[in-house]
């Protein structure tokens, strides 16, 4: 067969197609880090604590991009001040000296006109106080109120339990686990509300990306675990404390 000519292919459509493939696969790649972290699979520092793992990198993000504001408007604040010295340095005369001369319109032309004399203005003394003034007594600054944030734990107060009822979230990225610990208020649901209680909390729990739930109280006594085989929780028949 003869050989056909290749067909022309527009190199404008061939960079829009790979610009798409490129943003499609950093995009990928993004929720593919963002889901990493999100299940704690990043790597952190040793005296990051557990619980906060997924906060570590969005932490140390947005603590270097504060660091390179404040050293881009530093910069900018420093070169400033140098241009405005260089005007002045290259635009500076030097002053004239003015003389005022008063003439009366009745002097004949040719006639000499003497200049007015300046007078001295004597310097003001600006009597000084009697007594020195006295410092002004700073108030002692209250020292912060320190604030417990527990950003997991603030996921399941949402309203789908009364209030008191959870106490602690613990998560367990080894086995990929999270553990919630309630209070003596779980026995005050009736059965019923104990289970739809604890299903929600399993919805919510897998849509952070945990396999498993687990319920325990603050004995860590196991009230309640994720089913191993089919869907749902079970409950176990503990006996409320007395």
């Amino acid at each position: 067969m003869p050989n056909l000519p290749a067909p022309y292919v527009s190199p404008w459509k061939d960079l829009a197609r790979n610009v798409r493939a490129l943003r499609a696969d950093l995009g990928l790649r993004a929720r593919e880090l963002w889901r990493r972290n999100r299940e704690g699979d990043l790597s952190v520092p040793a005296f990051w604590p557990a619980d906060l793992t997924p906060l570590f990198w969005p932490v140390l993000l947005a603590i270097v991009l504060a660091l390179v504001v404040s050293v881009a408007l530093k910069l900018n604040n420093l070169r400033v001040p140098a241009q405005l010295e260089g005007e002045q340095s290259g635009g500076q005369t030097q002053p004239q000296v003015i003389t005022t001369e008063l003439a009366s319109p009745k002097l004949l032309k040719g006639a000499s006109v003497l200049p007015t004399p300046i007078r001295e203005i004597p310097a003001i003394e600006t009597p000084l106080p009697d007594e020195p003034f006295a410092p002004i007594e700073m108030e002692e600054a209250q020292h912060p109120v320190a604030l417990q944030l527990d950003p997991l734990l603030d996921l399941f107060l949402d309203g789908s339990a009364p209030e008191g009822v959870l106490n602690e979230a613990r998560p367990d990225p080894d086995d990929n686990r999270l553990v919630l610990c309630v209070t003596e208020s779980w026995w005050i649901l009736g059965d019923l509300q104990r289970s739809a209680v604890a299903k929600t909390w399993q919805e919510r729990s897998r849509q952070l990306g945990y396999s498993e739930l687990q319920l325990v109280n603050v004995e860590d006594r196991l009230l309640a675990r994720s089913a191993r085989v089919g869907d749902g929780m079970i409950l176990f028949n503990n006996v409320p404390p007395a």
